[in-house]
């Protein structure tokens, strides 16, 4: 008997990748994919697969809230969290998921995930009863930072997220790229405030550069089969893409390629 699943998560790039990874598994057939928590909820009540692959950090409703809705619906099939952020991962064990992969995906952890989900099948109500009890404990909020600190000199300054075109870590330190010039911030590192931050505002580009996606003006093709992307920041900003980033960057701004 197959498993049926549904894959969830905001960017169609990391499902595409997961479809691939798990497209060699005989016994698991894709009912469905969702872009977003409502509309995984409405297609998890619609198609009632056995196991859903459900991404945590997504604008307006997160994967824990997916699953509290779900509980209360009485419709919660088998989960296994994907998460960017390793901090997430202790939450998921906290309301019992059945497991967690951390992106990007690993085929051997995937391989072990859905092993895991093979032998939890004929468990799935106790599985259910165990995430009802633990239920209350969901509590992941939504709220995005709508501003950040910067330094002007010696003084620290508010400002609104949708001025910033970019956050580039430099040296021991996170500068802002904004409408109204660049400035440090008290971040040492991108990862202190990337969770903080709407992802579908802001996209990771390597370990250097956290862009604004509304603030970026072009992309054109560079040598050696890189890009250059330019942001609408008050410099006019210009930053060399490779391959990697720039594949990244085509899930979520498709207008520029």
């Amino acid at each position: 008997m197959s498993i049926k699943v549904i894959i969830v998560d905001d960017e169609k790039l990391a499902r595409d990748e997961m479809r691939f990874l798990i497209s060699h598994e005989k016994d698991v057939e894709i009912v469905g994919e969702a872009a977003g928590g409502r509309e995984a909820v409405a297609l998890v009540r619609g198609k009632k697969p056995d196991l859903v692959f459900l991404d945590i950090q997504m604008p307006e409703m997160n994967g824990f809230q997916v699953v509290s809705e779900l509980l209360e619906a009485g419709s919660l099939p088998l989960i296994i969290f994907a998460t960017a952020y390793d901090q997430y991962a202790i939450k998921a064990f906290e309301v019992n998921a059945l497991d967690y992969l951390l992106k990007p995906i690993d085929r051997t952890r995937l391989d072990e995930a859905l092993e895991r989900a093979r032998r939890a099948m004929p468990k799935r109500e106790e599985f259910a009863q165990r995430l009802r009890a633990l239920a209350e404990s969901i509590r992941i909020g939504t709220s995005f930072l709508p501003r950040i600190v910067v330094r002007r000199g010696d003084e620290p300054v508010l400002v609104d997220v949708d001025r910033v075109a970019m956050l580039h870590r430099e040296g021991y330190r996170v500068t802002a790229h904004t409408d109204d010039g660049k400035f440090p911030t008290n971040y040492r590192d991108l990862d202190e405030i990337e969770i903080q931050l709407d992802p579908a505002m802001f996209i990771r580009l390597g370990g250097d550069y956290l862009v604004n996606i509304r603030k970026i003006t072009d992309v054109v093709p560079w040598s050696g089969g890189n890009f250059m992307m330019t942001l609408g920041d008050s410099d006019k900003t210009e930053v060399r893409l490779n391959r990697s980033q720039a594949k990244l960057l085509k899930g979520k701004a498709e207008r520029f390629f």
